[in-house]
């Protein structure tokens, strides 16, 4: 019987040798970041949103008065055509020109809206991607001074410790590296 407990205890004391190894290789320093409260908190990101709102507000200013325009000459050629008659050919071909000549400046309206729209979201993305990449930096530079081994995202963690959290760190560095971004729209 002394056996068999000598056998439980070797075995009880081998376990614990092999957690305290395993836990001993786990030790990693881990902090997490809030990328989305950054990309809507910080500096540069409020600039980027601003400069966004102020070119599509510029944007549909310039529509409005396009589709004014196009609206009231639509209404003038509807009244014109309202008073021809069937055997004025030379004013139904005028009339013919006049819409023609209508729906191209029509046309060319909706595609110079959609090419600044574009150019815009290229813009914007652009700036988006530039301060992701100074995030990034600023969370590797923060990681090499606090001997940090792992930064992962907030989105990533289901529970976690708020210890572990660097977003206020990453953001007041962000704000100090990139306090404003300028958009370059083509």
């Amino acid at each position: 019987m002394s056996l068999r407990l000598t056998h439980y205890v070797f075995i009880a004391v081998l376990c614990m040798f092999a957690m305290q190894s395993t836990i001993a290789r786990a030790e990693l320093n881990i902090a997490v970041v809030d990328i989305d409260a950054i990309l809507s908190q910080s500096k540069a990101a409020k600039s980027v949103q601003s400069q966004v709102e102020k070119k599509r507000n510029g944007f549909l200013d310039t529509v409005k008065k396009e589709e004014e325009k196009l609206r009231t000459e639509q209404k003038s050629i509807e009244s014109q055509s309202a008073g021809i008659t069937k055997d004025d050919t030379e004013k139904k071909e005028a009339l013919i020109k006049k819409a023609q000549e209508f729906e191209k400046r029509r046309l060319d309206a909706r595609s110079s809206l959609q090419k600044k729209k574009a150019e815009l979201d290229g813009a914007y993305s652009e700036a988006m991607n530039i301060l992701t990449k100074t995030i990034f930096d600023v969370c590797q530079e923060l990681a090499t001074e606090k001997s940090i081994d792992l930064v992962i995202t907030r989105q990533n963690i289901i529970v976690g410790n708020l210890s572990l959290d660097i977003t206020k760190e990453v953001l007041a560095l962000l704000d100090k590296k990139l306090p404003n971004l300028t958009l370059q729209v083509k």
